[in-house]
């Protein structure tokens, strides 16, 4: 009997400090999670998803509603787009020195080729022609004016968007059909599809997802890859020069990171922890503590405390929010992403188990900012470059600075995006120039790194970012 009462009695107090762990712990998260949404609300964020996503567009006047995009949200695998490739898809190898990559693929198509650089364009155009009725399709459903896909954000960071690998997949095959326009000698074939790629990342980038971005950011790359060709070439007339320019100054990828960074945060809202285990193993590759988090998760999802999903979600929303709040003064990016990371590495490995987003999505999110602000100063380095040409063809010589292109050729000056200073300029005597801003150390690094017309992901760790255009 005394054991039996001694067993009852430990029993009784193991069951009272766990009811004590559970409420303390609920109530903790709780409060703190209710002190992140007032937070918000006092600087009018939202917090749900239908507060800021696209509002409904009338059928004939969305891009989403045409026939050959109605196709992939039914079934992206199956669907025209789905089976859309380049006849060189799996081409291997690279182009001999001084090749031109039109060149080099139109070798690989005929492996007898011997013509030049235009031969090769209209080799690669001939290998392209039976695409050229779906492409035609793209072009004309993507020039609607609105668009707005017809997502399930109510499953969060597992609703399914199947329209963007195939968006960017077709964007591929018209910057190979315009690049092998250019070598051809049709320009305006070439602007066309140019066209065509641009409304597609608008298209494509429509939704206030970080994932969106990135594809918009990839087609993006491609259009600049055709632009750039075009610059070398001396082949743009002026009037499309002036178009180019206009439509790349006024692209604003960090207003669009501003919105994909609320639209994750909007994410973290929906995640209970029957789904945090998915949500994670989604996210990125495992970091320290988050292999062990999982398996804790998996094994034990109804003993996990509510108090601490709800922690981590107003650690996460509150971290989130500070970077939200630094885009709108973009000099202080570096600095308070640097702060953020800093603050991360030196949690314990229990705080990395116990608030696994902060510890693992809250990184991977913010990691995108670098990429995009990288993007942007690019893309207005182009857009600068094509005024530059503009004046090339005017006055049969570079500018000796940027003030020199306004107002003729461009509104202001143009100005770094991250620092707010004028863009770096350095015309050489060997027919070539460099339009760069400072990069993520906001230095002047002399375009160190600026040494490809290309937007690849290597671009963005470069010291300066921008464009090198040679004749």
């Amino acid at each position: 009997m005394k054991f039996l009462k001694r067993f009852f009695l430990i029993a009784v107090c193991i069951v009272t400090l766990i009811t004590l762990f559970y409420s303390w712990t609920n109530w903790w998260g709780a409060r703190k999670l209710s002190a992140a949404l007032a937070m918000l609300r006092e600087k009018n964020e939202p917090t749900r998803f239908e507060e800021f996503v696209p509002p409904p567009v009338p059928d004939a006047d969305n891009v989403a509603s045409a026939p050959v995009f109605q196709e992939v949200l039914v079934s992206a695998k199956d669907s025209r787009l789905g089976k859309l490739d380049l006849p060189w898809e799996k081409i291997t190898g690279e182009p001999e020195p001084g090749e031109s990559t039109i060149h080099f693929i139109a070798r690989f198509l005929n492996p007898d080729f011997k013509g030049d650089d235009q031969a090769a364009g209209e080799l690669v155009l001939e290998s392209l022609a039976p695409s050229a009725p779906l492409l035609e399709e793209v072009a004309q459903a993507v020039r609607r004016p609105g668009v707005c896909w017809p997502l399930d954000y109510s499953k969060g960071y597992e609703t399914v968007i199947p329209h963007l690998t195939p968006m960017l997949n077709t964007s591929r095959v018209f910057q190979g059909r315009a690049q092998a326009e250019l070598a051809a000698g049709r320009p305006d074939n070439a602007f066309a599809d140019v066209q065509t790629i641009l409304a597609l990342a608008h298209a494509a980038g429509s939704d206030p997802i970080l994932i969106a971005l990135l594809i918009e950011r990839n087609i993006l790359g491609q259009a600049f890859q055709v632009i750039s060709d075009g610059l070398e070439r001396h082949a743009w007339t002026d009037a499309q020069l002036a178009d180019l320019s206009s439509e790349l100054s006024l692209i604003d990828l960090l207003a669009r990171l501003s919105d994909g960074l609320r639209g994750e945060r909007a994410g973290l809202f929906q995640i209970d922890l029957k789904r945090l285990p998915e949500v994670l193993s989604l996210v990125q590759s495992y970091k320290a503590g988050i292999p062990q988090t999982l398996t804790a998760l998996r094994a034990a999802e109804t003993l996990w405390p509510t108090g601490w999903l709800n922690e981590d979600k107003a650690a996460s929303i509150g971290t989130i929010q500070r970077y939200i709040d630094a885009v709108k003064q973009p000099k202080e990016l570096p600095s308070t992403l640097g702060d953020i990371e800093a603050s991360l590495t030196t949690r314990t490995v229990w705080n990395k188990i116990k608030n696994p987003m902060l510890s693992s999505t809250v990184p991977a999110i913010l990691g995108v900012a670098k990429t995009i602000v990288a993007t942007q100063t690019t893309l207005r380095s182009l857009a600068t470059a094509c005024a530059v040409e503009r004046y090339r063809m005017a006055h049969g010589r570079l500018p000796a600075t940027l003030e020199d292109l306004v107002p003729a050729f461009l509104p202001s000056a143009p100005t770094d995006p991250l620092t707010g200073k004028p863009l770096c300029y350095k015309p050489s005597e060997s027919s070539s120039y460099l339009i760069y801003g400072t990069g993520w150390d906001q230095t002047d690094n002399a375009g160190s790194g600026v040494t490809e017309t290309t937007l690849s992901r290597k671009t963005m760790d470069q010291a300066d970012w921008g464009v090198l255009v040679k004749f």
